[in-house]
């Protein structure tokens, strides 16, 4: 029994690496079951029994931490914020690097793409999963109760993923250059400035205090 699930494991893990190399490839367009198959070396049969088909496929590389990071608790423990002025560098670093991982990513991008420009169902079954994997991480670094959590981070999160869109197609925005590293260091810097802004209206506030809750430092409103 436990032979067959390695055995499992590990074709699984060929099926999913194929998707991603195709998607570099290829982009979505170029990605079906067929040229899957193909290139994992199994059977179309078994991509269907594992997955349920293409959708179920693309479902689960979303959700499996390719695209947005999985913590384990030990790790979201350890950035923790400790006072207020701790918010800021937490929500914008933890923005910013999968902005970068998307960026490295070819696969990523492409998926990214598909989810903001196409309207169809693999589209939006794509969109659907990604939109839960960075609901799922928003609500985990949440520590600023009374705010709009989720607002904010579809305002910031929005912004960063149409930039990456227009980078892959070679194009600026507002005269900056989103093919450089200079340009995206200069985004980088507006979007520390932003949570840090963010942050400082929370600290101004009579009605913000630090508070633990469940053994996780929060921000409480009032």
């Amino acid at each position: 029994m436990e032979k067959l699930q390695r055995n499992r494991a590990d074709t699984s893990q060929r099926i999913v690496d194929a998707l991603e190399q195709l998607l570099a490839q290829k982009g979505l367009p170029g990605v079906g079951i067929g040229a899957i198959a193909e290139k994992a070396n199994v059977s179309k049969v078994l991509i269907y029994r594992y997955f349920g088909g293409l959708e179920g496929l693309l479902e689960y590389y979303v959700k499996m931490g390719r695209i947005v990071p999985h913590y384990d608790p030990a790790w979201l423990d350890q950035i923790q914020p400790t006072s207020p002025a701790a918010l800021a560098p937490i929500w914008s670093g933890q923005a910013l690097q999968l902005f970068r991982r998307m960026r490295a990513s070819r696969a990523s991008r492409e998926l990214l793409k598909a989810a903001v420009t196409e309207k169809e169902p693999l589209a939006e079954t794509i969109s659907t999963s990604l939109d839960a994997e960075l609901t799922r991480l928003t609500q985990q670094l949440a520590f600023l109760e009374g705010g709009d959590h989720q607002a904010i981070s579809a305002v910031i999160l929005g912004a960063l993923s149409f930039l990456t869109i227009q980078a892959q197609n070679d194009r600026t925005m507002m005269g900056i250059d989103l093919r450089s590293e200079t340009g995206w260091s200069r985004l980088e810097e507006a979007v520390k400035g932003i949570y840090k802004a963010l942050a400082k209206q929370a600290l101004d506030s009579p009605k913000i205090r630090l508070t633990l809750k469940a053994d996780q430092a929060v921000v409480s409103a009032w």
